[in-house]
């Protein structure tokens, strides 16, 4: 037996290590890298074959060098069980000493060594590791035996000697060395503080990977029929957090595999039976250890790459369901393999209330991965890195999640976001155009999407089909024929009564399909742009398709981590009643125990048992070229602001400071006298000194002469509400202040330097005197008890500057301001306003259009961090000055206002380090007071649009019904196209 001689060395009544009793599961392709201090530091470098673990032992560690070659000594096989072994061996036990897991993952043989036994036993293996600290291609040979060493076998011989070699790859590393890189990926912890706290690494009645998995959170209870999928937010950019895991967004179809007495049942995103998709892939579930248990995963097929492919799949599905193509065909179609990435329930606990990096560690030691059934493995913290890596890799995108997130079924939250690198959207079909040439073959296809329950229109998707494409697209669409378009609004017609858009011939069809496609952008209209068709969305519900948004980054991983996660509905479709215990199943002896509720402040990064463990195992960000991935480990213009889209402020920003007033705390404000302490914020809050709250500040607003004035106490109060959606257009940059302690109508002054007498709580960043300009104490924006001081400083004209305290010389946007004349109306502003979007449409760029509060409009043009304000300052000018020449009537260039005779000036020098433009939702020194408003593009053809429309009683309304449409400003960095 291939176990004997580890068996014969150990007394396992002594020894926590695992006997290898039960029988070896079924599937291969793992392997383990253990940093055992025995006698002597090593490491057990460990491949899983045939059912074992068949082991080295490395003295010097593994080395991504390939200068380096690394002794090895061929040591006993270790039964699958030691795969996640992390503990203690006790002294006068064999192998007595500290063990960690100090890398673990994946690995494939390459072609010449497919037969990874009898390569072993002939002495040489070539082979790819995908790990997370060991990656590429590696080849072990074996060099000699002791003299007169007869082994019965090549996997019973203790004394043999290899060499571990790295070859030259994209992950070879010059000078790597094991010895830097000590912590586990188990665990995070070193060999030193497994050996100080051996008790809460291993209990020797289970295995080692459960008594480390928190399960405070599961519950007992029926197991349900099924449980409805937890949803991910589409967010506008990568990011790195430490709270966050990340993992490949697979493009293939999300499938829930539910698991109850040896037999499964699959079902689709819409709880539809997959079994019509995929029959007979996951039966029967020899691939997990639980006779009961609901897995969350996707199904993809994989190119020759090891690259999810969804065409790929496509045509997998259409193979299966029509019994058409050989076995040739299927394969060229690439396997069908199923990424798991959740659990949810387990052996009669539900594990909804369990945090995610528990519910996947969990899943991680039942899961017996197989050919067609993978762990997907995750990144923690360095999202930017995992989705650069991806984006190399051709891959979809990447799903950052919140470590500690509970499953929400059927919710779509912040706690999962989604970070496309391709914009694939989904699209309703609701007819199609014949093919030129050819009436009965498939020209294009007329799409929309859902809108306040109707179809609206979003024009047609033309390219991407092959023949079996449209063959199978009108065997669909037939069917469905109607007499009228299905959209609400139709199409527009032509003047002769014909389907504009290229609809000519069209034939309509009720709305029951639903593609997958790739998008260039949309127009401001609603309309797609350079789209090519990828897929067939099987089982979608038509009426869940709307388009897609991306909500700011820094806002939802900010709401994400300040929220208290609530607790999942129960499953709407529970197999029976539920038993009402509510009880928390005890802890599994060992497990960690629980304290206070987690909080959304970043965890320590101190060692030891408080470090949050890594998950297993990972993948590398290139798999085997021709192998399947286990999870490769991936180190136009005005779309964002046509949106109504809500964005959903945040309760509370970095490091958990409040952006939020607390419940109550607005009542108590308006309710307090003229003078008097309020707390804003809640407990983490602080404590305001307001004064002459009922002092007028504004007069009223000259569309309603008759109306109230406007107070402090009011102001104090717009600043509290608004604080949510304004504090992310302040954060992490410097401000300058305009204050008017008379009111509007009094003399104001700008205030750069806080003065030491302000409140301690302040964040205050230094900037430090450069030649002639002088040094300063400028205030941050990082707390709603921010923005209420400086309403009660009457500070409400706020600056912000366009660089961030990380960079402060190098801007973010590059800055469009429309400086109106004293001759020039509101027509002609709007004009140029216009004259900006047509070429920044034309160029492609994304502007964020804003009404100043009082005359003028700017836009907003997110960058790249790599443009000097000379770079932005000359790009604006170009593009102002080429539209100054079409409307030389309207501008003038002169540099003072009362040499420019009246005109508009298209002010490009606001594009220096020492200049700012009032930020969003600032208040203007105007009666009525007027805010510095987001608007989209399309509003400036509203007749009603004003300047000064909104006011701090009316904005919030807006911000509340159409989101932020300011938000994209903060995170849609791009590259300024150059201008011929």
């Amino acid at each position: 037996m291939p176990l004997e001689q580890y068996r014969r060395k150990r007394d396992f009544a002594s020894t926590p290590e695992p006997s290898g009793a039960s029988t070896p599961p079924a599937g291969t392709g793992r392997f383990v890298v253990q940093r055992h201090r025995a006698t002597r530091l090593h490491y057990d470098f460990r491949l899983e074959i045939d059912g074992v673990l068949v082991s080295w032992a490395v003295p010097k560690g593994l080395t991504l060098d390939p200068g380096v070659r690394r002794m090895a000594v061929h040591v006993e096989d270790h039964p699958i069980e030691y795969f996640d072994f992390e503990g203690v061996i006790p002294a006068r036990q064999y192998g007595a000493g500290d063990v960690i897991v100090w890398d673990w993952g994946t690995w494939e043989p390459e072609a010449e060594t497919a037969d990874a036994a009898a390569a072993v036993a002939n002495g040489e293996l070539k082979f790819v590791l995908a790990g997370q600290k060991i990656r590429g291609r590696f080849t072990i040979v074996r060099t000699s035996r002791r003299p007169g060493s007869a082994p019965a076998t090549a996997f019973e011989d203790d004394s043999e000697q290899w060499l571990l070699i790295k070859k030259r790859d994209a992950d070879a590393v010059e000078g790597w060395d094991a010895e830097d890189h000590p912590q586990s990926v188990k665990t995070g912890r070193t060999n030193d503080e497994v050996k100080a706290n051996r008790d809460a690494i291993w209990v020797s009645e289970q295995p080692a990977a459960v008594a480390e998995i928190d399960l405070t959170g599961a519950v007992s209870q029926p197991m349900p029929d099924r449980i409805e999928p937890m949803l991910a937010t589409l967010a506008s950019r990568p990011f790195s957090d430490a709270d966050w895991l990340y993992e490949i967004k697979w493009d293939g179809y999300r499938v829930e595999a539910v698991i109850r007495d040896g037999k499964v049942k699959l079902w689709t995103r819409n709880m539809k039976d997959a079994e019509t998709y995929f029959p007979g892939l996951l039966s029967p579930p020899t691939w997990i250890d639980a006779t009961q248990a609901i897995v969350d995963g996707e199904v993809v097929a994989v190119d020759d790459e090891g690259r999810p492919d969804f065409s790929l799949l496509q045509e997998r599905i259409s193979q299966r369901r029509t019994g058409s193509g050989s076995a040739g065909a299927s394969a060229a179609a690439g396997p069908l393999i199923y990424q798991v990435f959740d659990l949810l329930y387990v052996d009669g606990r539900s594990l909804l209330k369990v945090p995610l990096e528990d519910r996947k560690r969990m899943l991680r030691s039942i899961l017996r991965e197989t050919s067609r059934v993978r762990f997907a493995a995750h990144v923690v913290g360095d999202g930017e890195a995992f989705v650069e890596a991806a984006r190399q890799r051709d891959l979809e995108g990447v799903v950052a999640k919140l470590r500690r997130s509970r499953y929400e079924p059927g919710r779509r939250t912040p706690a999962w976001l989604k970070l496309k690198i391709r914009p694939l959207q989904e699209l309703v079909v609701g007819g199609w155009t014949p093919g030129e040439g050819n009436a009965r073959d498939l020209g294009a296809v007329a799409v929309g999407v859902y809108e306040d329950g109707k179809l609206h229109f979003a024009g047609k998707v033309g390219s991407g089909f092959n023949a079996a494409i449209r063959k199978r697209l009108l065997a669909a669409m037939e069917p469905l024929v109607i007499d009228a378009p299905p959209f609400d609004p139709p199409p527009p017609r032509d003047y002769r009564g014909r389907w504009g858009g290229d609809l000519n011939g069209i034939t309509w069809i009720r709305p029951e399909l639903v593609i997958r496609a790739e998008l260039g952008g949309w127009t401001r209209d609603g309309i797609v742009r350079q789209t090519s068709f990828k897929g067939i969305e099987e089982g979608r519900d038509p009426r869940q398709v709307v388009r897609e948004v991306a909500v700011s980054s820094r806002q939802a991983v900010a709401e994400a981590e300040s929220a208290e996660p609530e607790d999942p509905p129960p499953p709407s479709t529970a197999r029976s009643a539920a038993s009402g215990d509510d009880d928390a199943v005890p802890k599994r002896s060992g497990a960690k125990q629980s304290g206070a509720k987690r909080s959304g402040a970043k965890r320590s990064a101190a060692k030891g048992a408080g470090r949050a463990p890594k998950p297993a195992p990972a993948a590398s960000p290139k798999p085997a070229a021709g192998t399947p991935s286990n999870g490769a480990n991936p180190s136009a213009a005005r779309g964002a602001t046509t949106s109504k889209a809500k964005t959903g402020a945040p309760s509370a920003g970095p490091g958990g400071l409040p952006w939020r007033a607390a419940p109550g705390e607005l009542e108590r404000l308006w309710s307090m006298p003229a003078e008097g302490v309020w707390r804003v914020g809640g407990e983490r809050g602080e404590d305001l000194k307001l004064t002459n709250l009922d002092k007028v500040l504004f007069g009223p607003h000259p569309a309603d002469p008759a109306g109230d004035p406007v107070t402090k106490r009011e102001l104090v109060r717009y600043f509290t509400r608004i604080a949510p959606t304004m504090l992310p257009h302040l954060a992490e940059r410097p401000l300058n202040l305009h204050r008017f302690p008379n009111g509007a109508g009094g003399p104001g002054f700008w205030q750069k330097d806080i003065p030491p007498h302000a409140p301690s709580w302040l964040r205050i960043w230094h900037e430090v005197g450069v030649d002639d300009r002088k040094a300063n104490d400028h205030l941050v924006g990082d707390r709603v008890a921010t923005l209420a001081w400086l309403g009660n400083q009457a500070a409400f004209e706020i600056h912000a500057w366009t660089a961030r305290l990380e960079q402060p010389f190098m801007p973010t946007f590059a800055l469009i301001d429309i400086d109106p004349g004293s001759n020039t109306t509101w027509e002609e502003t709007l004009t140029l306003a216009r004259l900006y979007r047509t070429a920044l449409d034309h160029l492609g760029v994304r502007a964020y259009p804003k009404v100043t509060g009082q005359r003028g409009i700017q836009a907003w043009i997110p960058i790249e961090p790599k443009y000097t304000f000379s770079d932005t300052s000359d790009w604006v000018e170009r593009i102002s000055r080429a539209i100054g020449s079409t409307v030389p009537d309207l501008v003038s260039w002169e540099w003072a206002k009362g040499a420019r005779g009246g005109k508009a000036r298209l002010d490009y020098t606001q594009n220096q380090p020492i200049k700012t433009l009032v930020a969003p939702y600032a208040v203007r020194p105007a009666d009525g007071a007027p805010v510095s408003a987001p608007i989209s593009w399309d509003e400036l053809d509203d007749p009603e649009l004003r300047p000064n429309r909104w006011t701090i009683r009316t904005i919030v309304d807006r911000v509340e019904a159409v989101g932020d449409l300011f938000a994209g400003a903060q995170t849609d960095a791009q590259e300024l196209p150059p201008l011929g």
